[in-house]
């Protein structure tokens, strides 16, 4: 066996085991996923955040179980949540005593912590896991270690900055194993591996040895003692999938494959997973999902995948096992990632509906062909094409597709106007738009994306403020139906972009939702837009054609009670009146068509405004 020179790990080990007294007690941490910067508590209240359970620390405690170690799992996401959902009194500002409650009482000596939030400026006050490291740090008992893909992203700043004592990059099961040789002076069948980063003498070290490929075999099964998975629902939601499905409905994940068979240019999942994509054996993860169903009464579930059908005979495996639990007990799945339309065809969407798919997004990103080709896109608009027309042909799936718009940071907006024309051309569900997320400073400099000093943001602008309005800086942009004028071969700034998002996304999925005209099913749409305005309690245009929806479906009573509280925002609310005059929605509330027939004519009159786009 190749030797490699770890001095440097254990002589800092050394150090460190004589700063701190390592008591085997290891606390794992599990950060908020929201950024508090746009926190609202009656979103909170009406379980509209993401709760998803911290699989990849479950998974961490899994490769640890054989080393006498006292390991706990603090999810402070689903503490946090809790807390403000039944505590009147309780402050979110003061979030972290949680955490220090925890602390007090349990005394651990090692803390790793991780995140699974959106990438923003991770050093401005407050980012969740970087207020977690310094808190942790500035108590001076604790050795800290953080991993997870914006700790990967961000291990130099962070060692530099002294918020960490090491950082693990990538998958950490085997990494872990051999840092915990080094500190408790062990050996364990863990050989030495790269990709661990530490401060030593003022320089940024990382540790020697082969290069790292977890190998994936068994489950996390006993880990679910550590998490309270049977009542993540009653905090929170994993996505509008999982709240159609039912609020009331227990939920949890699972995961078939690591990886993704693609490069697309701007995405990091290879930087994080390595290359290729390794399956985890069938039988372990259905004995997962049947623990999870018979034993914690889990009802649905959504996929982690970033590569889901890349292993046909594995997920027909898979899927027929689910068929097998759905029979006594109705259970659910649905997957929030995007699913590779190149591997959609109708052997498998018809074992998806049989399992219980209540829906899924395909990753197209583009409706431009230049754009597909610029971010090594492994599809042409021809193969999507196809891809949707397979889709339409299971209208019991509620099947949409992902966009972004502001590609790589040098999209024009004739290329963003080809996305929208192409979405609507292929009359799906639902167009997620999302604008384009630089990830780190790495992969900027490593794909040369032209930033043009915009920085991380969240992908959905509306989400980045509390009362989840498009605010748009001192910048003058244009706004409303305006934003269709603008030069075809401008490279639209991010302000610009935001007003873009809230534009297509009105069109493309209200105005022109195929589910509103003639021979599509409102009820899906209703079922939708209901789950997605969880999150968005005072957004009145979802209310307004959800209630026409309604109409369509003459359920009078539902419509009327929908309109008047559209009204009761747009009576208090400058923004939305706004928002509706530029987009002549204010007629359609005051005249509002309580007959089928009334909401189909208001419903085409508002398309007639947008056909030179859609």
């Amino acid at each position: 066996m190749q030797e490699f020179d770890n001095t440097n790990l254990a002589q800092y080990a050394d150090f460190l085991k004589k700063k701190y007294t390592l008591n085997r007690k290891l606390l794992l941490i599990q950060a908020p996923q929201f950024l508090f910067g746009s926190f609202n508590p009656q979103i909170a209240k009406n379980r509209g955040y993401y709760a998803y359970p911290p699989t990849g620390l479950q998974c961490i405690a899994k490769a640890l179980k054989d080393r006498n170690l006292d390991i706990d799992i603090l999810d402070l996401n689903y503490l946090l949540l809790k807390r403000v959902i039944e505590d009147g009194n309780f402050d979110y500002h003061n979030w972290l005593q949680i955490l220090d409650e925890y602390l007090e009482k349990n005394s651990p000596s090692i803390v790793g912590v991780t995140s699974i939030n959106i990438y923003a400026d991770v050093f401005k006050p407050g980012y969740p896991l970087t207020s977690i490291m310094e808190h942790l740090i500035n108590l001076g008992k604790y050795l800290v270690i953080a991993g997870g893909p914006i700790a990967s992203n961000e291990y130099q700043n962070y060692l530099n900055k002294g918020l960490s004592h090491f950082i693990i990059e990538g998958e950490g099961e085997n990494k872990i194993n051999f840092l915990m040789d080094n500190l408790f002076g062990e050996k364990s069948k863990s050989p030495a591996v790269g990709g661990i980063y530490f401060k030593y003498k003022n320089e940024v070290e990382e540790t020697k040895g082969v290069q790292d490929k977890v190998k994936l075999t068994g489950n996390i099964v006993e880990t679910y003692d550590l998490i309270p998975i049977a009542d993540y629902h009653k905090v929170g939601s994993l996505n509008p999938y999982s709240r159609m499905s039912g609020l009331e409905k227990p939920f949890s994940v699972f995961q078939l494959n690591r990886g993704c068979r693609a490069n697309c240019k701007f995405c990091g999942v290879n930087a994080f997973m390595g290359k290729g994509v390794r399956t985890f054996p069938v039988s372990d993860v259905l004995d997962e999902i049947t623990y999870l169903v018979k034993k914690k009464g889990i009802r649905h579930f959504d996929v982690l995948d970033d590569d889901f059908l890349v292993n046909k005979e594995a997920v027909k495996q898979l899927l027929q096992g689910l068929i097998d639990l759905r029979k006594d007990y109705k259970i659910t799945w649905s997957s929030n990632n995007g699913l590779i339309a190149l591997s959609i065809n109708r052997e498998m969407m018809e074992l998806m509906r049989s399992s219980g798919c209540v829906g899924f997004r395909i990753g197209i990103e583009s409706g431009s062909a230049e754009m597909l080709k610029k971010m090594r896109k492994p599809a042409t608009l021809d193969s999507l094409r196809k891809a949707a027309s397979v889709l339409n042909e299971f209208p019991e799936i509620f099947s949409g597709a992902n966009y972004i718009i502001g590609l790589l940071g040098e999209e024009k907006f004739a290329e963003m106007l080809e996305t929208l024309k192409f979405g609507c051309e292929l009359n799906l569900d639902w167009a997620s738009f999302a604008i384009f997320q630089f990830t780190s400073n790495t992969n900027i400099n490593r794909e040369k994306f032209k930033t043009s000093g915009w920085g991380a943001s969240d992908f959905v602008p509306s989400k980045s403020e509390t009362n989840r309005h498009i605010v748009s800086a001192k910048e003058k942009v244009a706004s409303g139906p305006d934003v269709f004028n603008l030069p075809a071969e401008s490279v639209p700034s991010y302000e610009q972009l935001k007003e873009i998002w809230f534009s297509f996304n009105l069109v493309a999925n209200y105005i022109n939702n195929k589910n509103l005209k003639e021979g599509g099913d409102p009820r899906k749409f209703v079922s939708w837009v209901d789950a997605v305005r969880v999150a968005y309690p005072n957004n009145p245009y979802m209310l307004i054609f959800s209630a026409l929806g309604s109409s369509l479906l003459k359920e009078l009573d539902s419509a009327l009670k929908k309109l008047k509280s559209a009204k009761v925002i747009l009576e208090v609310s400058e923004y939305w009146r706004y928002r509706f005059s530029q987009f002549e929605l204010t007629s359609v509330v005051d005249n509002f068509p309580s007959e089928a027939k009334g909401a189909k004519q208001a419903l085409a009159e508002l398309r007639k405004r947008y056909s030179r786009w859609i």
